[in-house]
């Protein structure tokens, strides 16, 4: 990644243009963004793009394999544009992609354009890429949960923790769309100390935390200040222990 002096990096993309294109697996993704709106969410963020570039690097061997993933069923959390959900498709996983209600048809769009049966048809990769589903997920709305039709075999998020009050519900939704023996990835760029301490404080009381080395990210879509974590369910605690009732702010995206 190209530095900037003292201001961090220059970013693979900003929320001012209207589409991105990814490359990936040989194929290109043309995702859509939307600069006209102030919600997050319409932005392809540079923490999903170290995913899907993550994900690429390690499809051949290791836990995040293609050998590994078809098949299995995972789900997105905050997908945003849906390039992190996308990048698990490709691999040949059955995904479903989640974000709030004003996210979501954009998301819709961007699936359709890029890996629905219409899209990929005459595509070589057509027969490797696993199911999508577009689902609206609130994460303050438990009613929610269990129309995704859980629990997941793997649950993804990147740069969805940027506040410390919708950390709690965002642990609440994992726990609830997860069994014990799921694989969850959260991808973070570190913004803020305090949320990321309160992420760590919640989330260790039921998960193993480990940081991915560098060594095993792309070798340009990679920083300093973006984690990808690997969570697993602790075997010592409850899994609704220490949790409040959901509360009334909004879920990110």
């Amino acid at each position: 990644m190209a530095q900037t002096p003292g201001d961090g990096w220059v970013r693979w993309n900003t929320h001012h243009s209207t589409q991105v294109d990814v490359e990936l697996f040989g194929n290109t993704l043309h995702l859509l963004q939307n600069p006209n709106t102030n919600h997050l969410g319409t932005t392809v963020w540079d923490s999903s793009i170290v995913l899907a570039k993550f994900l690429e690097k390690n499809a051949k061997k290791g836990d995040f394999a293609r050998h590994r993933l078809k098949g299995k069923r995972a789900i997105e959390l905050g997908s945003g544009m849906g390039l992190g959900g996308f990048a698990f498709a490709l691999l040949g996983c059955d995904i479903t992609v989640t974000d709030t209600a004003e996210v979501v048809s954009l998301l819709q769009r961007n699936y359709e354009n890029n890996l629905s049966p219409a899209a990929l048809r005459g595509q070589e990769v057509s027969s490797m890429v696993g199911h999508v589903t577009v689902q609206e997920l609130d994460w303050s709305n438990p009613d929610h949960y269990s129309a995704v039709n859980p629990p997941f075999d793997y649950a993804l998020a990147a740069d969805c923790v940027y506040h410390e009050q919708i950390v709690e519900d965002f642990l609440r939704t994992v726990l609830a769309v997860t069994h014990s023996k799921s694989t969850v990835i959260v991808v973070n760029e570190l913004r803020s100390e305090s949320v990321h301490s309160r992420f760590i404080a919640l989330f260790e009381q039921h998960f193993t935390i480990k940081r991915t080395p560098r060594s095993k990210m792309d070798a340009v879509h990679q920083h300093s200040a973006i984690d990808i974590l690997i969570l697993k369910r602790r075997k010592d605690v409850a899994s609704n222990s220490n949790l409040s009732a959901p509360s009334s702010s909004e879920a990110p995206s």
